[in-house]
Protein backbone atom coordinates (compact mmCIF):
# COMPACT_ATOMS: atom_id res chain seq x y z
CA UNK A 1 0.00 0.00 0.00
CA UNK A 2 1.15 3.24 -1.24
CA UNK A 3 0.40 6.96 0.04
CA UNK A 4 0.19 9.50 -1.11
CA UNK A 5 2.68 12.68 -0.64
CA UNK A 6 1.42 15.93 -0.86
CA UNK A 7 3.55 18.44 -2.74
CA UNK A 8 3.55 22.10 -1.86
CA UNK A 9 4.06 23.07 -5.65
CA UNK A 10 1.21 20.86 -6.67
CA UNK A 11 -2.03 23.11 -5.09
CA UNK A 12 -4.19 20.15 -5.85
CA UNK A 13 -2.42 17.80 -4.19
CA UNK A 14 -3.34 17.68 -0.19
CA UNK A 15 -6.76 17.05 -1.68
CA UNK A 16 -5.49 14.15 -3.56
CA UNK A 17 -3.97 12.98 -0.34
CA UNK A 18 -7.32 13.45 1.88
CA UNK A 19 -9.63 11.63 -0.40
CA UNK A 20 -7.31 9.13 -0.49
CA UNK A 21 -6.34 8.32 3.40
CA UNK A 22 -10.10 8.53 3.58
CA UNK A 23 -11.08 6.13 1.28
CA UNK A 24 -8.84 3.46 1.89
CA UNK A 25 -9.00 4.70 6.19
CA UNK A 26 -10.01 1.35 7.80
CA UNK A 27 -7.47 -0.67 5.86
CA UNK A 28 -4.30 1.54 6.78
CA UNK A 29 -5.23 1.13 10.18
CA UNK A 30 -5.58 -2.50 9.79
CA UNK A 31 -2.18 -2.43 7.90
CA UNK A 32 -0.59 -0.28 10.61
CA UNK A 33 -1.53 -2.56 13.22
CA UNK A 34 -0.66 -6.13 11.50
CA UNK A 35 2.61 -4.39 10.97
CA UNK A 36 3.41 -3.75 14.34
CA UNK A 37 2.10 -6.74 15.95
CA UNK A 38 3.88 -8.89 13.09
CA UNK A 39 7.25 -7.22 12.50
CA UNK A 40 7.33 -5.00 15.75
CA UNK A 41 7.67 -1.71 14.03
CA UNK A 42 7.58 1.13 16.23
CA UNK A 43 7.15 4.05 13.45
CA UNK A 44 3.62 1.62 12.33
CA UNK A 45 2.10 1.94 15.94
CA UNK A 46 3.17 5.87 16.41
CA UNK A 47 0.96 6.32 12.95
CA UNK A 48 -2.32 3.97 13.73
CA UNK A 49 -2.22 5.46 16.99
CA UNK A 50 -2.28 9.16 15.48
CA UNK A 51 -4.89 7.87 12.68
CA UNK A 52 -7.06 5.78 15.37
CA UNK A 53 -7.71 9.20 17.43
CA UNK A 54 -11.22 10.99 17.21
CA UNK A 55 -9.70 14.39 15.91
CA UNK A 56 -8.16 12.28 13.60
CA UNK A 57 -11.10 10.90 11.83
CA UNK A 58 -13.09 14.11 12.23
CA UNK A 59 -10.13 16.18 10.80
CA UNK A 60 -10.20 13.85 7.67
CA UNK A 61 -13.75 14.17 7.03
CA UNK A 62 -13.72 17.83 7.56
CA UNK A 63 -10.86 18.61 5.29
CA UNK A 64 -12.29 15.87 2.62
CA UNK A 65 -15.13 18.51 2.53
CA UNK A 66 -13.21 21.34 2.65
CA UNK A 67 -10.26 20.49 -0.18
CA UNK A 68 -12.43 20.13 -3.01
CA UNK A 69 -14.16 23.34 -2.80
CA UNK A 70 -11.21 25.50 -2.37
CA UNK A 71 -9.24 23.11 -5.50
CA UNK A 72 -12.41 23.94 -7.53
CA UNK A 73 -11.85 27.74 -6.65
CA UNK A 74 -8.35 27.29 -7.93
CA UNK A 75 -8.80 25.63 -11.09
CA UNK A 76 -12.11 27.47 -12.33
CA UNK A 77 -10.08 30.64 -11.91
CA UNK A 78 -7.55 29.32 -14.31
CA UNK A 79 -10.46 29.42 -17.10
CA UNK A 80 -12.70 32.32 -15.87
CA UNK A 81 -12.58 35.85 -17.48
CA UNK A 82 -11.37 38.08 -14.79
CA UNK A 83 -15.07 39.69 -14.64
CA UNK A 84 -16.30 36.39 -12.45
CA UNK A 85 -13.88 36.76 -10.07
CA UNK A 86 -15.85 38.73 -7.46
CA UNK A 87 -19.04 36.60 -7.57
CA UNK A 88 -16.93 33.37 -7.53
CA UNK A 89 -15.15 33.90 -4.80
CA UNK A 90 -18.59 35.45 -2.61
CA UNK A 91 -20.30 31.77 -3.82
CA UNK A 92 -16.66 29.82 -2.55
CA UNK A 93 -17.29 31.34 0.87
CA UNK A 94 -20.74 30.84 1.10
CA UNK A 95 -20.04 27.35 0.77
CA UNK A 96 -18.05 26.74 3.15
CA UNK A 97 -20.48 28.29 5.74
CA UNK A 98 -21.93 25.11 5.18
CA UNK A 99 -19.28 23.21 7.48
CA UNK A 100 -20.42 24.81 10.08
CA UNK A 101 -23.80 23.97 10.19
CA UNK A 102 -25.37 21.10 12.50
CA UNK A 103 -26.47 19.18 9.39
CA UNK A 104 -22.89 19.22 7.52
CA UNK A 105 -22.53 16.55 5.00
CA UNK A 106 -18.61 16.06 6.39
CA UNK A 107 -20.45 14.75 10.25
CA UNK A 108 -23.35 13.00 8.40
CA UNK A 109 -20.87 10.81 6.59
CA UNK A 110 -19.24 10.24 9.90
CA UNK A 111 -22.28 9.11 11.56
CA UNK A 112 -23.28 6.97 8.46
CA UNK A 113 -19.53 5.05 8.69
CA UNK A 114 -19.11 5.37 12.50
CA UNK A 115 -19.81 1.35 13.17
CA UNK A 116 -16.65 0.42 11.03
CA UNK A 117 -14.72 3.50 12.17
CA UNK A 118 -15.45 2.50 16.01
CA UNK A 119 -14.57 -1.29 15.15
CA UNK A 120 -11.13 -0.61 13.88
CA UNK A 121 -10.08 2.51 16.73
CA UNK A 122 -12.31 1.65 19.65
CA UNK A 123 -13.34 5.43 19.44
CA UNK A 124 -16.20 6.90 20.52
CA UNK A 125 -18.22 8.56 17.94
CA UNK A 126 -21.19 10.22 17.65
CA UNK A 127 -23.27 13.44 17.27
CA UNK A 128 -22.50 15.36 19.96
CA UNK A 129 -18.35 14.64 20.48
CA UNK A 130 -18.84 15.80 16.29
CA UNK A 131 -20.19 19.10 16.65
CA UNK A 132 -17.79 19.84 19.88
CA UNK A 133 -15.13 19.24 17.35
CA UNK A 134 -17.00 21.09 14.97
CA UNK A 135 -17.50 24.38 17.42
CA UNK A 136 -13.61 24.13 18.70
CA UNK A 137 -11.43 23.11 15.89
CA UNK A 138 -14.19 23.46 12.95
CA UNK A 139 -15.43 27.01 12.88
CA UNK A 140 -12.41 28.80 13.68
CA UNK A 141 -10.31 27.20 10.80
CA UNK A 142 -13.17 27.75 8.36
CA UNK A 143 -13.60 30.88 9.74
CA UNK A 144 -9.70 31.78 8.95
CA UNK A 145 -9.48 29.95 6.20
CA UNK A 146 -12.72 32.46 4.48
CA UNK A 147 -10.23 35.26 6.21
CA UNK A 148 -7.25 34.05 4.12
CA UNK A 149 -9.21 33.67 0.84
CA UNK A 150 -10.92 36.83 1.69
CA UNK A 151 -7.61 38.58 2.06
CA UNK A 152 -6.11 37.23 -1.00
CA UNK A 153 -8.64 38.95 -2.94
CA UNK A 154 -9.66 42.23 -1.51
CA UNK A 155 -9.32 43.75 -4.56
CA UNK A 156 -11.49 42.23 -6.31
CA UNK A 157 -12.89 45.07 -7.57
CA UNK A 158 -9.62 46.18 -9.37
CA UNK A 159 -9.29 42.81 -10.63
CA UNK A 160 -13.03 42.84 -11.76
CA UNK A 161 -11.53 46.44 -13.48
CA UNK A 162 -9.12 44.28 -15.49
CA UNK A 163 -11.74 42.12 -17.58
CA UNK A 164 -12.07 44.96 -19.86
CA UNK A 165 -8.84 43.58 -22.20
CA UNK A 166 -10.64 40.85 -22.86
CA UNK A 167 -11.63 41.11 -25.88
CA UNK A 168 -14.92 38.89 -25.17
CA UNK A 169 -16.31 40.97 -23.25
CA UNK A 170 -15.75 44.20 -25.96
CA UNK A 171 -18.99 45.28 -28.11
CA UNK A 172 -18.94 43.44 -31.30
CA UNK A 173 -20.05 46.79 -33.21
CA UNK A 174 -18.23 50.00 -32.52
CA UNK A 175 -21.28 52.47 -33.61
CA UNK A 176 -23.81 51.16 -31.30
CA UNK A 177 -24.14 54.01 -28.47
CA UNK A 178 -22.82 52.23 -25.53
CA UNK A 179 -19.64 51.63 -27.22
CA UNK A 180 -17.94 54.99 -26.22
CA UNK A 181 -18.74 54.11 -22.53
CA UNK A 182 -17.03 50.41 -22.57
CA UNK A 183 -14.37 50.32 -20.33
CA UNK A 184 -15.01 54.01 -18.61
CA UNK A 185 -15.91 53.42 -15.27
CA UNK A 186 -13.71 50.72 -15.23
CA UNK A 187 -10.17 52.71 -16.19
CA UNK A 188 -11.30 55.13 -14.09
CA UNK A 189 -11.47 52.56 -11.18
CA UNK A 190 -8.00 51.60 -11.79
CA UNK A 191 -6.48 55.41 -12.62
CA UNK A 192 -7.97 55.66 -8.75
CA UNK A 193 -5.92 52.58 -7.81
CA UNK A 194 -2.65 52.57 -9.45
CA UNK A 195 -2.00 56.22 -10.36
CA UNK A 196 -2.78 58.22 -7.09
CA UNK A 197 0.13 59.04 -4.45
CA UNK A 198 -1.04 57.10 -1.37
CA UNK A 199 0.20 56.48 2.18
CA UNK A 200 2.18 52.87 2.94
CA UNK A 201 4.11 51.13 5.41
CA UNK A 202 7.43 49.68 4.92
CA UNK A 203 8.30 45.73 5.46
CA UNK A 204 9.79 47.14 8.84
CA UNK A 205 6.56 49.22 9.76
CA UNK A 206 8.05 52.93 8.30
CA UNK A 207 5.67 55.12 7.23
CA UNK A 208 6.25 55.91 3.57
CA UNK A 209 4.71 56.95 0.58
CA UNK A 210 3.38 54.97 -2.40
CA UNK A 211 4.28 56.34 -5.48
CA UNK A 212 1.46 56.46 -8.55
CA UNK A 213 2.31 53.85 -11.57
CA UNK A 214 0.17 55.56 -13.74
CA UNK A 215 -1.27 58.98 -14.92
CA UNK A 216 -3.97 60.44 -16.10
CA UNK A 217 -3.47 59.69 -19.74
CA UNK A 218 -4.37 56.30 -19.52
CA UNK A 219 -8.11 57.62 -20.53
CA UNK A 220 -6.90 58.71 -23.45
CA UNK A 221 -5.10 55.92 -24.25
CA UNK A 222 -7.90 53.65 -23.18
CA UNK A 223 -9.74 55.62 -25.56
CA UNK A 224 -7.80 54.45 -29.06
CA UNK A 225 -6.77 51.39 -27.42
CA UNK A 226 -10.62 49.73 -26.98
CA UNK A 227 -10.81 50.15 -31.16
CA UNK A 228 -7.92 47.83 -30.96
CA UNK A 229 -9.93 45.41 -29.12
CA UNK A 230 -13.07 44.94 -30.88
CA UNK A 231 -10.99 44.02 -33.59
CA UNK A 232 -9.73 40.41 -31.98
CA UNK A 233 -13.00 39.10 -30.97
CA UNK A 234 -11.37 35.79 -30.29
CA UNK A 235 -8.09 36.50 -28.96
CA UNK A 236 -7.62 35.49 -25.46
CA UNK A 237 -6.85 37.45 -22.63
CA UNK A 238 -3.18 36.26 -22.04
CA UNK A 239 -2.46 37.04 -25.63
CA UNK A 240 -3.72 40.64 -25.61
CA UNK A 241 -1.56 41.11 -22.49
CA UNK A 242 1.48 39.48 -23.67
CA UNK A 243 1.39 41.72 -26.95
CA UNK A 244 0.28 44.72 -24.91
CA UNK A 245 3.60 44.33 -22.85
CA UNK A 246 5.83 43.16 -25.47
CA UNK A 247 5.21 44.74 -28.34
CA UNK A 248 7.19 47.88 -28.81
CA UNK A 249 5.03 49.65 -30.69
CA UNK A 250 2.09 49.20 -28.43
CA UNK A 251 4.21 49.66 -25.39
CA UNK A 252 5.33 53.21 -26.83
CA UNK A 253 1.58 54.07 -27.54
CA UNK A 254 0.21 52.79 -24.57
CA UNK A 255 2.80 53.24 -21.68
CA UNK A 256 -0.09 53.36 -18.68
CA UNK A 257 -2.48 50.36 -20.23
CA UNK A 258 1.12 48.61 -20.71
CA UNK A 259 1.95 49.07 -17.10
CA UNK A 260 -1.97 47.51 -16.20
CA UNK A 261 -1.42 44.88 -18.60
CA UNK A 262 1.82 43.63 -16.95
CA UNK A 263 -0.21 44.02 -13.24
CA UNK A 264 -2.44 41.90 -14.37
CA UNK A 265 -0.18 39.01 -15.69
CA UNK A 266 1.35 38.23 -12.56
CA UNK A 267 -2.66 37.57 -11.08
CA UNK A 268 -3.16 34.02 -10.27
CA UNK A 269 -6.24 33.81 -12.82
CA UNK A 270 -4.16 34.68 -16.07
CA UNK A 271 -0.51 32.70 -15.08
CA UNK A 272 -2.09 28.60 -14.88
CA UNK A 273 0.02 27.79 -17.17
CA UNK A 274 3.29 28.76 -15.06
CA UNK A 275 1.62 26.67 -12.02
CA UNK A 276 1.73 23.77 -14.23
CA UNK A 277 5.51 24.61 -15.51
CA UNK A 278 7.45 24.69 -12.18
CA UNK A 279 6.11 21.73 -10.44
CA UNK A 280 7.55 19.31 -13.40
Amino acid sequence: MKVLKPSDTRWLAHERCVKAVKESYISLVTTLEHNYETFHEPEALGFCKVLSKFSTIASIYLLDYVLPIVAKLSLTLQKLDLSSVSSLVEAVLNTLDDAVTPAANWILEILSAKDNLIQVTKETINADRLHQFQHTIGKPFIANLKENISSRFASNDIVSAMAIFDPRNAPRDTSVAEFPMFGKNSISLLHNHYGLQKPALTLDGQETVKLPIINSEVHSEWVTFRSLIVKKPKESISSQLSELTTSETLVAMFPNLSKIASICLTLPVSTASVKEVFPR
